[in-house]
């Protein structure tokens, strides 16, 4: 039986910056403990957008492809997405100004939130992981060659989740969205949006579970990092 906005997680984003991008987990699994949620692939190759409880693959070409079962994720964020607060855009809104207005509808920054963004967009800019080969480099080298993207007056969804502050090393403090457009074509990780119309939904995490993989490289890297914070700012905002 499914439960409604609780937050599962895959693995770390420390174990990410150490460069560990083999999948540890297969998206028949991964989709057993959410619907909405985003993430990235086995060899690090792309964005993952899971919306409607479906996941798609953007890859580095910024296209979008449905994702089968038996691929796999090295790190990932799901919930069963069931929103709490919803509010609607009727002007052009930027990033900021939708935070500050999340912000205020809100409990507060120290607990977990799920969003999503639906409606038309002035602009979407993302960017795509590339792929990697063995040996894997750290994350802040993997996204050096990372391509960009911006999509101009494109109609899709925005997904994500805010984390607080003090979760470095488990996730992405504070937004952590991507994006996929209304036909399932393009999308990636988004660094800045302006939403002309539609309508911003929220869901407070009630739990959060942190499943951990066992593979040998997870079980036996060294995921310490005295600069883990910059290292994440670095390679995701």
């Amino acid at each position: 039986m499914k439960t409604e906005n609780q937050l599962f997680q895959h693995s770390t984003m420390a174990a990410l910056v150490g460069g560990l991008f083999d999948g540890t987990m297969t998206f028949s699994e991964l989709l057993k403990h959410g619907d909405l949620g985003i993430g990235t692939f086995d060899q690090f190759d792309g964005e993952l957008v899971v919306a409607d409880g479906k996941a798609y693959q953007v890859r580095e070409d910024g296209k979008a492809y449905e994702v089968a079962p038996e691929a796999t994720t090295p790190y990932a964020s799901v919930t069963h997405f069931a929103p709490d607060t919803r509010f609607k855009v009727t002007e052009a809104t930027t990033r900021e100004q939708i935070e500050a207005r999340t912000a205020s509808l809100t409990q507060g920054p120290n607990l977990f939130y799920a969003v999503q963004i639906q409606g038309k967009f002035r602009f979407v800019n993302t960017r795509v992981a590339p792929k990697q080969t063995k040996p894997y480099p750290p994350l802040v080298e993997a996204v050096k060659t990372q391509p960009t993207y911006h999509f101009e007056e494109i109609e899709g969804t925005i997904v994500g989740f805010y984390m607080p502050a003090y979760i470095t090393g488990i996730g992405v403090s504070g937004y952590h969205i991507h994006f996929i457009d209304q036909d399932k074509q393009v999308g990636g990780h988004v660094f800045d949006y302006e939403l002309l119309e539609g309508t911003v939904e929220i869901a407070e995490q009630t739990a959060v579970h942190l499943e951990l993989p066992h593979s040998e490289d997870f079980l036996n890297k060294n995921l310490a990092s005295e600069d883990m914070l910059e290292q994440i700012d670095a390679a995701e905002k």
